[in-house]
């Protein structure tokens, strides 16, 4: 249970920075190619023939790890990504955004064992951060939280983390601490959207993060269970712009607030069974001092998965989930919309030696807000997941 709960702070400590792929251990690599598409509704006001009709992703994450020694191991993750949003009205326009994500590497070292985990990574600036209007509008769409894309973005520059994770077993229990900063040094475009700083002559250069979290695991009955709670804080933005123009005022984000909480258990059905709950609350950023209303949002998903064997090699693997964002009053467009969405996917896992073979499909129903118009929403998925250990 110890090492569950050194996972999970590590996810959580890392998380939204460099290294923010699951840690694998071990000699490993995964390969996950994936489509997903969003349709929408059409909507009701006079903007109709300037509506989202629907956007479409295709992904292939690539993640590998490597073992060096017995106490430290270095984990990679890349991926391509081709976008379009379709657009209602005359000739029904289509934008495009492709191409590759920035390159994340990460250095995990146990120091003592495993009481002690000290993580380093680096973001490098392999994907795309300058955007024209129209891939920013491609951007605006996958990268809404209601939505929840496989690669909401493609790059956000250069950046790095560094973070320790301590763990103690006490009884049944282990608990954890966990600690990192990260150095961000380039603007996201999702950011600057959301910021309402889309300009080109805008240098956005975020402030830094700092986190904080806590960490609890053990067996209850015959299941067991682990609780991770983390809070971010940054540093105030710079901003600068071309030219003698006078900068905006500096943004600084407002904290934020992350709880995970996951119970495994079996049944007589499946063998791996886990409920889990997730909740992120971001509150009000502030820009030259002042709180900016309609900035606060929360983000909350509950789901279940099971893996129920069906042959030595052959298992049936399923999942429902909801999820629930509040989104944020600052603006109407669908990059802070609110959404509410239901789902299941179901798929099957193959071992062919040393291969594992996962293919799946999933669909989604809800409905987005963006605050000027409510539009129902569907979502369909399929991919394959081809993986080693």
């Amino acid at each position: 249970m110890r090492t569950h709960v050194i996972a999970a702070l590590a996810a959580l400590t890392i998380a939204g920075g460099v290294a923010a792929q699951e840690p694998m251990g071990g000699l490993a690599w995964q390969v996950a190619p994936a489509v997903e598409r969003w349709t929408f509704g059409c909507c009701t006001s006079t903007d109709s023939a300037l509506s989202v009709r629907s956007a479409t992703e295709w992904s292939v994450p690539v993640i590998a790890s490597v073992p060096v020694g017995g106490s430290v191991s270095l984990d990679a993750y890349v991926a391509w990504t081709h976008a379009t949003v379709s657009m209602r009205g005359a000739g029904s326009p289509s934008y495009t955004l492709d191409g590759f994500t920035d390159t994340r590497l990460r250095a995990s070292v146990r120091l003592g064992g495993d009481a002690l985990l000290a993580t380093f990574g680096v973001n490098l600036p392999t994907g795309k951060t300058t955007l024209s209007g129209d891939e920013l509008a491609v951007e605006s769409v996958i990268g809404a939280p209601a939505l929840r894309f496989e690669t909401p973005a493609l790059g956000t520059g250069w950046g790095g983390t560094g973070g320790l994770v301590y763990t103690r077993q006490i009884g049944a229990w282990s608990y954890g601490l966990g600690a990192s900063y990260e150095y961000r040094g380039q603007y996201s475009p999702a950011e600057a959207q959301a910021l309402g700083l889309t300009t080109g002559s805008l240098d956005l250069r975020p402030g830094q993060a700092i986190r904080l979290s806590l960490g609890a695991g053990g067996l209850v009955g015959q299941s067991a269970m682990s609780v991770s709670l983390a809070s971010t804080l940054y540093t105030r933005d710079r901003i600068s712009v071309t030219g003698l123009a006078t900068p905006p005022d500096a943004v600084r984000l407002g904290p934020m607030f992350t709880v995970d909480w996951r119970l495994r258990a079996s049944s007589p059905v499946f063998r791996d069974l886990t409920v889990y709950a997730f909740d992120r609350y971001r509150m009000k950023y502030d820009r030259g001092g002042q709180s900016v209303p309609g900035t606060s949002g929360n983000e909350a998903e509950l789901g279940l998965t099971g893996r129920a064997p069906l042959s030595p090699t052959l298992s049936f693997v399923a999942g429902v989930h909801g999820r629930h964002y509040t989104g944020l009053g600052v603006d109407n467009t669908i990059a802070t919309a609110a959404g509410v969405s239901g789902g299941l996917s179901v798929g099957l896992a193959w071992s062919a030696g040393p291969l594992v073979f996962q293919p799946s499909v999933g669909g989604d129903v809800g409905r987005l807000d963006t605050g000027g118009q409510r539009l129902t929403m569907y979502r369909w998925t399929t991919a394959l997941t081809i993986g080693a250990r």
